[in-house]
């Protein structure tokens, strides 16, 4: 699933604006990794948490972690597939 952010929010906000949900088991400090996306237009900045998770190939590759994305420009982000999935599932 690829979206497009636009610049000045905190992607996984504008996610769930959309209501779009991406893993975020620790809460969105980074430190579970569950919340992975690509990044294929536009630049994101690398921070600490990101170098914890990701190879630096994958680095270049626009590998981060959604809940530490902030877009300064208009981003295109490529989400895991468990994002198009309901957040909560209810059974009847």
């Amino acid at each position: 699933m690829m979206i497009h952010c636009p610049a000045g929010v905190r992607l996984q906000n504008y996610l769930l604006s959309l209501d779009i949900h991406i893993l975020t088991a620790c809460g969105g400090r980074g430190n579970c990794g569950k919340c992975a996306v690509r990044i294929t237009e536009g630049h994101a900045a690398v921070n600490t948490m990101d170098r914890m998770w990701f190879t630096e190939e994958q680095l270049a590759n626009g590998m981060r972690l959604g809940c530490q994305v902030y877009a300064k420009e208009p981003l295109t982000v490529e989400l895991p597939d468990a994002a198009k999935e309901p957040a909560v599932t209810v059974l009847l």
